[in-house]
């Protein structure tokens, strides 16, 4: 396939230039471990609630064969880290990468500090190829580098901001490749107005110590998207329980959000996971979809038991490519048509971590018709959020997803695969060695 592709050929703001690229159908197999790395502030940077905003960060180099997915869970008490940028030309996943910015949605005014952490990335090391090769990672070894900084972590307390410092080390981890699928339910009711980015208070969601959180790469709610969730106090590591109190949303158009409603969905991934204590409180959970059709937007009451999945280590990629000209404005959330794409059944997505498109981010992908997991999918739009004044040009790349296979299941069945891996990796793994 032919596309044309845009970017900053350094910071963004700088000379915009253009390239053509002809790139095949290609699959990646992901190691079995993850490294994580925090996004440190490089210089302050004056934020306002809404207005998505450039930070310059403290240059990140990453070797080849490595892919990038920020970390759910909001790490700034003024806002939170949707996608990073790379300076320059943007790298092939065999090259190596250099992230000097990130883009920051603040939910209020104030001020990012030199030195704050505004987030974290998951680094995945993974061997590429054509799809339908045999893609094993073989003898191949991977370079992995870890740094200790210093940084702030900031959270709020009784109202007022609090910042205390930190040494931050580079956390590399076991993947596991199970996860509970658990839905964000408002508890409250709510106004929304396009554009206007709001914490919505939710119901509670316990993440086990040794998990992650992953969005699930469609739109869930017919006004809007869920950006990101917060948890509860001080942040935690994700080697401890957390509570998650909020959700930050992005509306697409005017509206309401009535408690009850299902604003998305999260996938809570299991990472070096020791025992299973932490996981046998799913419970049924009562809520309801808003979703659009020829009708209008309806909203339909469901009850559902805790179910999960089991995810394949190979993996493809699918290019976001933009079937229409638009004008965009930066702030203004706006819907792209998309070439239509067809997901299979079993499948699940995620966004790509690293901004593809000049003048913004795509924050979901929207299905023709709401679907589950277990049902073929149809994609024909996409939620782009734009960060600077611009356009959007038909056949170019606004963004990628990661498309997974997977196989879902019951709780009980999450369980004894847990029990199964952590069996496996006792006998064959008893040190993390990559």
């Amino acid at each position: 396939m032919k596309l044309e592709m845009r970017y900053w050929t350094g910071l963004v703001g700088d000379k915009i230039e253009k390239i053509e690229l002809e790139l095949k159908p290609s699959e990646f197999r992901m190691a079995p471990f993850t490294q994580m790395k925090p996004l440190i502030a490089e210089k302050d940077t004056p934020v306002e609630k809404g207005k998505p905003a450039i930070v310059e960060i403290k240059r990140i180099s990453l070797p080849p064969n490595t892919m990038i997915g920020c970390l759910n869970e909001a790490r700034h008490a003024l806002g939170t880290t949707i996608s990073v940028i790379e300076y320059g030309r943007p790298s092939l996943i065999e090259e190596e990468k250099c992230i000097s910015q990130a883009v920051f949605i603040p939910l209020e005014d104030g001020v990012v500090k030199r030195c704050d952490l505004i987030g974290v990335i998951k680094v995945f090391f993974v061997r590429t190829g054509f799809v339908g090769k045999t893609l094993g990672l073989g003898q191949q070894n991977f370079e992995i580098v870890s740094e200790q900084k210093t940084g702030r972590l900031t959270w709020k307390e009784n109202g007022n901001l609090v910042r205390k410092t930190h040494k931050m080390f580079d956390i590399l981890y076991r993947r596991v490749h199970i996860a509970l699928l658990e839905p964000v339910i408002a508890d409250e009711s709510i106004s929304i107005r396009k554009n206007e980015v709001t914490k919505v208070k939710i119901q509670c969601i316990t993440l086990p110590p040794n998990t992650v959180v992953t969005p699930t790469g469609f739109m869930g709610n017919a006004y809007g998207s869920v950006m990101d969730v917060i948890q509860s106090g001080k942040p935690k590591r994700i080697e401890e329980e957390r509570k998650l109190s909020h959700a930050i949303f992005l509306p697409v158009e005017d509206g309401k959000i009535e408690q009850g409603d299902m604003l998305g969905a999260l996938a809570v991934y299991f990472v070096d996971l020791e025992d299973l204590k932490a996981i046998v409180k799913g419970e049924e959970r009562s809520f309801t979809t808003v979703y659009r059709s020829g009708r209008g937007v309806i909203r339909t009451a469901i009850k559902a038991q805790p179910y999960g999945f089991r995810r394949s280590p190979i993996a493809r990629w699918e290019l976001l490519i933009a079937d229409e000209n638009k004008r965009v404005k930066a702030g203004e959330t706006c819907i792209i048509s998309l070439k239509k794409l067809k997901l299979p059944k079993n499948t699940i997505v995620s966004p790509f971590g690293i901004m593809r498109h000049p003048f913004g981010v795509v924050l979901d992908t929207i299905q023709k018709r709401m679907s589950k997991v277990e049902e073929e999918k149809e994609v024909e739009k996409a939620v782009f959020l734009p960060i600077e004044n611009g356009d959007i040009r038909r056949g170019e790349l606004v963004g990628i997803i990661n498309i997974y296979d997977v196989e879902v299941r019951t709780i009980d069945r999450l369980k004894s695969w847990l029990r199964e891996w952590i069996e496996h990796k006792e006998v064959t793994s008893p040190a993390l060695q990559p």
